[in-house]
């Protein structure tokens, strides 16, 4: 009994301290290049300095598509400012506009209605590494980081992969 009771103090600890993380699985659309995939948003640290979001995907090409495999995969991090952990960030970004932060730059779009979810917020994430770009469309319903759809555009010097995007929907 004493173990089971030492084993909840524990975990609810872990949660309390923003350490343990919290993921959602999604699926990727079929595109012109590509039959479908798999991705994974995962919620690295959320603490008062940073919410920190990673994202894994794995795009399965069509057959015969002269893409190699390793382009069609990879992850990408992406440090929020704390407050983008709830809802809060979103209503700061409505009404800034915009907003510069470390690695990239990040723009309100509109609210939009996705599914059941009405009042979503559509924000641009623009990394300054240069590679793509990922709009997001965020509910606080939703679990995880909240991000119900994502839509990649890549940024890539092959030229079949310029400009070509990849919708991404959760599970």
């Amino acid at each position: 009994m004493r173990l089971i009771l030492a084993i909840i103090i524990s975990l609810s600890t872990l949660l309390n301290m923003g350490m343990a993380s919290e993921s959602a699985g999604y699926h990727i659309l079929k595109g012109k290049l590509h039959s479908g995939g798999v991705a994974k948003v995962e919620i690295l640290q959320e603490s008062a300095q940073v919410f920190s979001v990673k994202m894994d995907y794995e795009i399965y090409k069509k057959i015969l598509v002269p893409i190699p495999d390793h382009a069609l995969k990879g992850d990408t991090v992406v440090d929020l400012p704390p407050q983008f952990a709830t809802e809060v960030g979103y209503l700061e970004l409505e009404t800034k506009g915009s907003m510069e932060i470390e690695r990239a730059t990040l723009k309100f779009m509109g609210r939009t209605k996705w599914k059941q979810h009405n009042d979503a917020y559509k924000i641009l994430i623009m990394p300054k590494n240069g590679k793509s770009k990922i709009e997001v469309t965020y509910h606080p319903s939703i679990i995880a980081a909240g991000w119900g759809r994502i839509l990649i555009t890549f940024i890539n010097p092959l030229p079949v992969l310029n400009g070509y995007q990849a919708q991404i929907e959760i599970n």
